[in-house]
């Protein structure tokens, strides 16, 4: 086949704790400091905190120039099969997760970040929708591919809001088509700074561009995970925070 790409240099990643506001400590990766005060919170998708999530946040970081904080919202567990994922994140306290991005989100604005975007994948995307209407530290929310209608009323969205969903989707009511539609309408209704992004040939987790990322699309029969797509949906993500998130 055709060669890899070459990785991008990975930006370095602390593991360290933060404190909620009920006393408990969240444990997150956390990228190195920037010039610029922007932050940026990382949300995984429902495999956990694995390399392709790692992978992204650093990419991400360095494209915009941004200090990256990345909660593990499963406090050290990793699915690797689809069926073990959907437990795990079948057991997530929704909102107590909610609380792992605010802690996130105050230790980025204690340290250096002067705005705090929130961005996230999967299960991930729902908490970043969720977490940009309940959490009053974070200021924008990039979503991809993930919406929880219970979670946070989105009609009600105060911040710049970015979203990436494939046509191809099939995860009925969370980010096929339709919900993508129906979360458009929700979030149109609130009058927030809005971008609204459709890849017509892009499945559910077509940012996972790692080979273990491509592999899994392959092996859940979801569409061939396309470069061309990734690099498009990073430099609108780029050009979102540059514009919001600083």
């Amino acid at each position: 086949g055709s060669l890899p790409l070459l990785e991008p240099t990975r930006v370095a990643m602390e593991a360290i704790q933060v404190k909620r506001d009920d006393g408990s400590d969240v444990p997150i990766y956390a990228s190195p400091a920037v010039d610029g005060g922007c932050g940026i919170v990382i949300i995984q998708e429902w495999w956990g905190v694995n390399d392709q999530v790692k992978t992204t946040a650093s990419n991400i970081a360095t494209a915009c120039n941004a200090r990256v904080a990345v909660p593990d919202l499963y406090r050290g567990k990793l699915a690797y099969e689809a069926a073990e994922a959907n437990h795990i994140m079948s057991g997530l306290d929704w909102a107590g997760a909610v609380q792992d991005v605010k802690a996130c989100a105050k230790w980025l604005k204690a340290n250096g970040c002067t705005k705090v975007t929130v961005a996230g994948f999967c299960m991930g995307g729902a908490l970043s929708l969720g977490s940009a209407v309940n959490v009053d530290e974070v200021d924008a929310s990039i979503a991809f591919y993930g919406w929880n209608k219970g979670l946070a009323d989105v009609s009600t969205m105060k911040k710049p809001t970015q979203c990436h969903f494939g046509d191809k989707d099939d995860i009925a009511g969370f980010s096929d088509a339709q919900a993508a539609n129906d979360l458009e309408g929700e979030l149109k209704k609130s009058g927030c700074p809005l971008e609204f992004y459709r890849y017509p040939s892009q499945g559910h987790g077509f940012m996972n561009g790692t080979q273990w990322g491509k592999e899994m699309q392959v092996k859940l029969g979801r569409p061939e995970v396309e470069e061309k797509e990734i690099e498009s949906a990073m430099s609108r993500v780029k050009e979102f925070v540059k514009k919001h998130g600083m």
